[in-house]
């Protein structure tokens, strides 16, 4: 073997002539002899290998749609018929309602609907709060105000009717579930 061959500057040389078809060079009788069938089986290989490539792809993209539709994370744009307004007329119903109590039943409920919305997102967790800590601030600009409601649901939840609720906080915290929904436009205006 020539050792001309170890010559990194010989070997792309020889690279080159071989593609652009140059064969004055040195090139060694056995290569040249052969050179129409490796490009022949080369070409094979390489659309032998650009097909499995695709054809992986194409089947990662149907497994994870297959372990969305699944898991129930499909998003899908909502339409005006599938919008959850009959359950955002319920939870204002309670909050103009006189009693407290269903004051809190319409932040309880707003809460709830509000882990819909970030189930439709594609975030996973055990609660809405694991769920919330998951989003970045600049996917959602009224995550503050969506952790401050939660937080009052919360107080609502572990202390019961020891809670003290005004009916001024609880249009104030519906307000801000209401600033949550219409952001990702989950309710129809």
């Amino acid at each position: 073997m020539d050792i001309r061959f170890l010559n990194l500057e010989y070997l792309f040389l020889l690279i080159y002539n071989l593609l652009t078809g140059q064969h004055e060079t040195s090139i060694p009788g056995h290569l040249l002899e052969y050179w129409e069938t490796y490009k022949i089986i080369a070409t094979f290989l390489t659309l032998f290998l650009a097909t499995g490539i695709i054809y992986c792809v194409v089947r990662i993209f149907q497994i994870r749609k297959e372990e969305r539709a699944e898991l129930g994370i499909i998003f899908k744009p909502v339409t005006s018929e599938e919008k959850q307004n009959t359950d955002w007329e319920r939870i204002l119903e309670h909050s103009k309602s006189d009693n407290p109590n269903d004051w809190k039943q319409a932040i309880i409920d707003a809460d709830v609907l509000l882990e819909k919305m970030v189930d439709v997102m594609g975030y996973r967790g055990e609660n809405l709060g694991e769920k919330l800590k998951q989003i970045e601030q600049s996917d959602f600009k009224n995550l503050d105000n969506a952790w401050e409601a939660h937080k009052v649901r919360n107080q609502i939840a572990h202390a019961g009717s020891n809670f003290v609720l005004t009916e001024r906080e609880a249009r104030r915290v519906i307000d801000l579930y209401r600033q949550a929904f219409e952001e990702f436009k989950f309710l129809e205006n």
